[in-house]
């Protein structure tokens, strides 16, 4: 089964984005730990025109009794409250939480959610910048089981194969659905980087749809005792593989600091 059947199929099974109650307590907890006091007020003046009053306490410096500000524990019980009361929605913090750039839209979708949308070949590769985190990573095998094992994860009825060989002889790092390429590559040096641009250019020649994944592991001691340091290096080299190529580069921080 294609990718394009396989999207088909998904968008004709039961939608899953109606959440239980508990789920959505569990979205709401995770989002409000990402408040700040002022972002709380904002929300209040704006949505409810009020806020939690402050306890008073005694100011022997003024000789009377002075409001100080609510604790952030009044302010999370206060907006529970309103949750709970209806006063305030999910789809209401969810705007404003956005909007204020506390998060990102993707903050609210589940793995099902974004499958669902997903068409071409740039929403696969936005999935995997979005999603896939491969911390410490030693080198191009470990990279490519870690994104191997991903793609079969998201994708379990689409193929997804590892050191394929391709009609002209070359070996492609991961192929999926027999025509999505991904080039993987943990470089040492700018060599590996230049002579990246050479396999690029063969390979789109069959597969237009191509994307290069680097782990950027500066920091680390090299045999010699020098200590890598080729991040301003995989930058450079991913610019020119879009300019040239038009080819997306992924780039993950697997970055080491020295003891």
């Amino acid at each position: 089964m294609g990718l394009k059947d396989y999207f088909k199929k998904k968008q004709r099974e039961p939608t899953e984005r109606q959440r239980t109650e508990l789920e959505d307590s569990k979205i709401i907890d995770d989002l409000l730990e990402k408040f700040f006091i002022a972002d709380f007020d904002e929300y209040f003046k704006k949505v409810l025109r009020e806020r939690p009053d402050g306890k008073y306490e005694f100011d022997e410096r003024l000789n009377r009794d002075v409001q100080k500000n609510p604790s952030r524990k009044k302010y999370l019980e206060f907006i529970h409250d309103k949750i709970n009361s209806g006063e305030i929605s999910f789809e209401q913090i969810k705007e404003f939480s956005i909007q204020r750039n506390l998060v990102k839209r993707s903050f609210f979708e589940t793995e099902t959610d974004v499958v669902a949308d997903i068409a071409d070949f740039k929403s696969i590769i936005n999935l995997i910048r979005e999603k896939f985190y491969p911390e410490k990573i030693r080198n191009e095998q470990h990279l490519e089981a870690r994104l191997s094992l991903y793609l079969k994860t998201i994708f379990p009825d689409i193929k997804v194969e590892r050191q394929v060989t391709s009609k002209k002889g070359d070996k492609l790092d991961i192929l999926m659905d027999n025509k999505y390429v991904f080039v993987l590559k943990v470089p040492k040096t700018r060599t590996v980087l230049r002579d990246l641009s050479a396999q690029i250019e063969e390979y789109v020649e069959q597969f237009p749809d191509l994307c290069v994944v680097i782990a950027d592991t500066s920091g680390q001691e090299l045999s010699d005792g020098r200590i890598l340091d080729v991040t301003q290096d995989i930058k450079e080299y991913a610019s020119k593989y879009k300019l040239k190529f038009k080819v997306e580069t992924l780039i993950f921080d697997s970055k080491t600091t020295r003891k």
